[in-house]
């Protein structure tokens, strides 16, 4: 095997602090940068932090490929990560190398940025942070769509008051209402997922949700979703627990009828 030298390896996050672009990101220790703008990158940390300075300086974004646990995704980044990193040695720079070569590339103008929220027992809530006109358009099918009912229901009684009052009045507050669900939408999503239970878990990049659903489920295979045309997740311990449990109350109900 070809000797590989250290600056033809790959850069890993060693550590990072508060208030950088890689938090803002959420890596995490160890995430190995492979690629920038679908090349691969070993030019190393001094060049890296050039490269992203300078797209900084000119207001520009790149695809940014992350290699994390086995699996591949890609993050936009328009500035310097903030971040210490080591290299990663000669194994792991060329087992990173053949499963990039594999990897399906997307261009940037096909992509989309998604946040990931899940919960302890792996419910996830995927984002799109791109801002839909049907939110500004009829909020209420925008928040039928990300099954918001107990918020619909709320709306559907102010509703009814303030037309039944005067519906000139009613049709104020629905421009109102419009006009903040269109400027606040990712924020409103957010707090209804912190408010459900669930915290930040992943930002990526994806060209639909059926794909950032992929992403996700790659990295975790236990993630599940409210509505997926992805097969069924992996099921977790506690889940797992809990039907072996079940079955062996079966078994015991049975034999104590057989018994009987």
């Amino acid at each position: 095997m070809e000797q590989i030298n250290k600056s033809e390896s790959f850069l890993k996050v060693d550590s990072f602090t508060r208030k950088t672009v890689a938090q803002s990101l959420l890596l995490k220790d160890n995430d190995v940068v492979v690629a920038l703008d679908n090349n691969l990158y070993l030019k190393g940390e001094n060049a890296l932090i050039e490269d992203l300075n300078l797209l900084k300086k000119e207001e520009k974004k790149t695809i940014l490929t992350i290699f994390r646990e086995g699996s591949f995704f890609d993050v936009l980044v328009s500035g310097s990560l903030g971040a210490k990193f080591i290299s990663t040695d000669n194994d792991e720079t060329k087992l990173i190398s053949e499963k990039f070569s594999k990897k399906e590339i997307f261009d940037q103008i096909d992509l989309k940025e998604y946040i990931a929220m899940r919960d302890l027992t792996h419910n996830y809530e995927i984002i799109c942070k791109s801002k839909s006109l049907f939110a500004g358009i009829m909020p209420p099918m925008w928040l039928a769509y990300h099954s918001k009912w107990w918020l619909i229901s709320l709306f559907a009684v102010l509703s009814f008051l303030l037309i039944s009052t005067n519906f000139w009045i009613f049709l104020f507050g629905w421009v109102c209402v419009s006009i903040y669900c269109y400027i606040g939408q990712l924020e409103l999503l957010i707090s209804f997922a912190l408010l459900s239970g669930k915290a930040y878990s992943m930002i990526l990049c994806a060209t639909d949700m059926d794909h950032a659903q992929k992403v996700v489920r790659e990295h975790n295979p236990k993630a599940k979703y409210k509505v997926t045309r992805l097969g069924d997740p992996i099921k977790s311990d506690h889940e797992s627990n809990s039907k072996e449990d079940k079955n062996l109350k079966n078994k015991i109900s049975d034999s104590q009828e057989a018994l009987i």
